[in-house]
C-alpha cells in the first residue's frame, strides 16, 4: 500500500499525539488501548465512575459551576443528600478530599457540560444526562484521571527504559499497571485521587532522575531545576497529602551533598548553596500547595487535614497486615510484587543509587500507610494507598527482568512473561469479582480464603485446600504466624487485619466490632470447640466444647484496658473455669451459669498483628459457647 503525503502527515500527527502515553512503543500503545477499551466497556461500581471518596471529590465540580461555592452541602443535597456532611466550627460543610485532582477533571467535565447543552438545540440525549449530576458527568470528569494515568504510564516507561532497556521497561510497565490495583483506579473508581497521584508522583520521580543524571552528578541540577522539582512536588501534594514523602528524593541529594562537602573540609558558600537548593525546593512546593492549606483554613478555621486528631498512630503501625493480609495486604492482593520488590536489589548495579533511594522512600511509605488508623484504607480494591509507588514497582519488575534474562536466557524471559500474564489474569478476575459484588471489598475484613472461594462460587476442593494450607500469597507470613501461635496456617488469613473493638476510621467513638458469635468465629477460636460442619454452623448455634480448654486469638485495634464477657451454657461447674490472657492469670466474675466476665489491664494488651492469646481452662463437660464480647471504657486515642 502506497502512503499518500496526506496520510503520512496524519500518521505523524497521531504519533505525536500519542507520544506522551505510549513513549513510541507498540507494546505500551497496545496496553493503553486495552485500558481505554476497558474503561469504556465497564460502568464502574455503585454510582458509576464516582463512588465513595471519588463522589465527594467530584462535588467540587458542580459546587463551583452550579453553586459557586466550595461548601459541600449544596452539591451533596442535589444528589439526594446521602453524602451531606456535618458543619464545621466555621459553619461550612467540608469536603474531605484534596483539591488537586479537580485541576485534571475540570476540562473533561466542562466538555461534558458542553455536550449536554446540545439538548437545547434539539439533539436527543438520555434524560439522565440532563440532571445536575449524572453518571454521564462522572464518566466525563473521570476522563481527566484516565488521561493523567495513561500519561503516567508513558512517563514510567521512559524512566525504566532509561536505566534498564526497552524489554525491561515493557515488562515493568505492564506488570505495574495491570497486575496491581492501579488499573482499578484508572477504570472503575477513577474519581478517587489515586490515578492522579500516580501521574504526579511518576512525573516528579522521572524528572528528578533525568535532571540529576543517571550517575547522580549534581552539575546538571541548576537552580531552576530545583525550583521545578519543588513545583512538581507541590503538585503531587495537591493530589494527596501523603505524596510529600517523595520530596525525600531531592532531600537525599541535599543531604549527600552536605556530607560530601563536609568530608572535603569545604565550608561557607558551597555548604550554603546546598542548603539554599533544599530550601528553594521546599519553598516552591509549599507555595504550590498553598491553595489546599487555604481551603483547609476556610473549612475548619485552622490549617489541618480533614482526619480527626490521632488518625496517624506513628508508634503502633500495622506493618505486617499492610503487606500480608486478606484485608488489602500489598503482596496478598498483588502477588506480582514478589518479583518486583526483590528486583530493586537484583538490578542494583544497573540502577545505581536509584535502587536504594526508591527502596528507602517505599519503606517510609510502608510505615506511613501502616500507621494510618485504617491501614486497610476502608472500602478498597487491593492496597490502594500504594498506587503512588507504582514507579517503584515498575523499576523493580524491570530489574527482575534484567537480572533473570542476563546472558540471553530467553526461556526465563518467556517464563517471566507467562508469570506476568497469570498475575494480570488473577488481578482481572479479582477486579470483576469485586466490581460485580460476588465478593467483598478487600478492605471489608480479613476472612478465610475459603470464604472468598465460597462467595465467588468456586470449587469446594479449592476452599478445602486453602483451609488446610493457607492462602499462598500470604506466605511466608502465615507459616511463621502458625509456628509462633501453634495454629494451622490458614488461621492467619482470618485473623491478621481484623480487630475486636475496631473503631470507625473517621468517628473514633463508633465501635464496629465489639466481639463475635462462636458460630462465626472459627478464625479466632483455635482450640476447644467442635469443628463446624462443611455448610457452617446455623445462625444462633451455641457451639459445643470439645475439651476442657478453650483457646482464642484476640486481635485488638488499640492498646487499652478491656472488659471481656463470655456467654454460653456452662452448667453447675462453671466456677471451676480459670482465665489466662497472654499467659497471665486473671480473676474471674461469674454472673451466672451462662456468663463469665473478667478485665484485662492495659499492660497485658497486644495490638495490631500481634494477637492476644486467651486461654480458659476447666471448661465443664457438655458446655456450649455463644459469644465473646469486649467492652472499651477509655478514650485511649486522645
Amino acid at each position: 500500500m502506497v502512503m499518500t503525503p496526506a496520510l503520512a502527515r496524519w500518521r505523524r500527527w497521531l504519533r505525536r499525539l500519542m507520544e506522551p502515553f505510549t513513549a513510541g512503543d507498540r507494546v505500551l500503545g497496545a496496553l493503553v488501548l486495552g485500558i481505554v477499551i476497558y474503561y469504556c466497556a465497564t460502568p464502574g461500581i455503585f454510582e458509576g465512575k464516582a463512588s465513595g471518596d471519588g463522589l465527594r471529590g467530584f462535588f467540587y465540580l458542580p459546587g463551583v459551576i452550579y453553586h459557586h461555592t466550595l461548601d459541600m452541602e449544596a452539591p451533596a443535597r442535589a444528589l439526594g443528600g446521602a453524602y451531606v456532611p456535618g458543619r464545621e466550627v466555621t459553619g461550612r460543610a467540608a469536603n474531605p478530599c484534596p483539591i488537586g485532582p479537580v485541576l485534571l477533571w475540570m476540562p473533561s467535565y466542562l466538555l461534558g457540560l458542553g455536550i449536554k447543552q446540545l439538548a437545547v438545540l434539539g439533539v436527543p440525549l438520555p434524560r439522565d444526562w440532563l440532571r445536575e449530576q449524572s453518571s454521564f458527568d462522572f464518566w466525563m470528569a473521570a476522563l481527566g484521571s484516565l488521561g493523567a494515568g495513561l500519561a503516567g504510564l508513558g512517563t514510567l516507561f521512559r524512566l525504566v527504559r532509561r536505566h534498564l532497556g526497552v524489554a525491561a521497561a515493557r515488562f515493568g510497565t505492564v506488570g505495574a499497571a495491570v497486575a496491581t490495583p492501579l488499573v482499578w483506579y484508572l477504570v472503575h473508581q477513577p474519581l478517587y485521587q489515586h490515578a492522579c497521584a500516580f501521574w504526579a508522583v511518576t512525573l516528579f520521580c522521572e524528572r528528578w532522575d533525568a535532571w540529576r543524571g543517571q550517575g547522580g552528578e549534581q552539575g546538571q541540577m541548576t537552580w531552576g531545576r530545583w525550583a521545578g522539582l519543588g513545583a512538581l512536588g507541590g503538585l503531587a501534594l495537591l493530589m494527596r497529602l501523603q505524596e510529600g514523602i517523595w520530596l525525600l528524593l531531592p532531600g537525599l541529594d541535599v543531604l549527600g551533598g552536605l556530607v560530601d562537602e563536609a568530608r572535603g573540609a569545604r565550608r561557607g558558600r558551597v555548604l550554603l548553596g546546598w542548603i539554599g537548593r533544599g530550601l528553594l525546593c521546599v519553598g516552591v512546593a509549599a507555595l504550590v500547595f498553598l491553595p489546599q492549606l487555604l481551603l483547609w483554613y476556610w473549612y475548619f478555621g485552622a490549617v489541618r487535614p480533614p482526619q480527626p486528631p490521632g488518625h496517624m498512630r506513628w508508634g503502633d503501625p500495622g506493618l505486617l497486615a499492610t503487606i500480608w493480609s486478606m484485608r488489602g495486604g500489598l503482596l496478598t492482593w498483588s502477588p506480582i510484587l514478589y518479583l518486583g520488590l526483590p528486583g530493586l536489589w537484583l538490578a542494583r548495579r544497573q540502577l545505581g543509587g536509584l535502587a536504594w533511594r526508591l527502596g528507602l522512600v517505599l519503606a517510609v511509605e510502608w510505615w506511613v500507610n501502616a500507621a494510618a488508623w485504617d491501614h486497610w484504607a476502608s472500602w478498597t480494591f487491593g492496597a490502594r494507598r500504594f498506587t503512588d509507588a507504582t514507579v517503584v514497582f515498575a523499576v523493580g519488575l524491570g530489574g527482575c527482568w534484567v537480572a533473570c534474562t542476563a546472558a540471553g536466557r530467553r526461556r526465563i524471559g518467556r517464563g517471566l512473561w507467562a508469570v506476568l500474564l497469570l498475575a494480570v489474569a488473577w488481578n482481572g478476575l479479582l477486579m470483576e469479582l469485586v466490581r460485580q459484588r460476588y465478593v467483598k471489598s478487600s478492605g471489608a475484613g480479613a476472612y478465610a480464603a475459603s470464604d472468598w472461594v465460597r462467595w465467588a462460587k468456586g470449587p469446594a476442593w479449592l476452599g478445602q485446600a486453602l483451609d488446610r494450607f493457607g492462602f499462598p500469597f500470604n506466605q511466608p507470613a502465615g507459616w511463621i504466624y502458625a509456628w509462633i501461635y501453634g495454629v494451622p496456617p490458614a488461621t492467619y488469613d482470618g485473623v491478621v487485619g481484623s480487630y475486636m473493638l475496631e473503631r470507625d476510621w473517621f468517628v473514633h467513638d463508633v465501635i464496629h466490632v465489639p466481639g463475635f458469635a462462636f458460630e462465626d468465629g472459627r478464625a479466632f477460636v483455635v482450640g476447644g470447640v467442635v469443628p463446624p460442619p462443611p455448610e457452617r454452623w446455623p445462625r444462633g448455634t451455641a457451639v459445643p466444647a470439645s475439651g476442657p480448654r478453650l483457646r482464642v486469638l484476640v486481635p485488638l485495634v488499640g492498646r487499652e484496658p478491656v472488659r471481656v464477657r463470655l456467654t454460653g451454657d456452662f452448667g453447675a461447674r462453671a466456677r471451676e473455669m480459670m482465665v489466662r490472657w497472654n499467659d497471665a492469670p486473671l480473676p474471674v466474675t461469674l454472673a451466672n451459669q451462662n456468663e463469665l466476665r473478667f478485665a484485662v489491664p492495659v499492660e497485658l494488651v497486644h495490638t495490631r498483628a500481634r494477637a492476644n492469646v486467651l486461654v480458659i481452662d476447666g471448661v465443664p463437660p457438655g458446655s456450649r459457647f455463644r459469644r465473646l464480647d469486649f467492652e472499651s471504657f477509655t478514650r485511649w486515642w486522645q
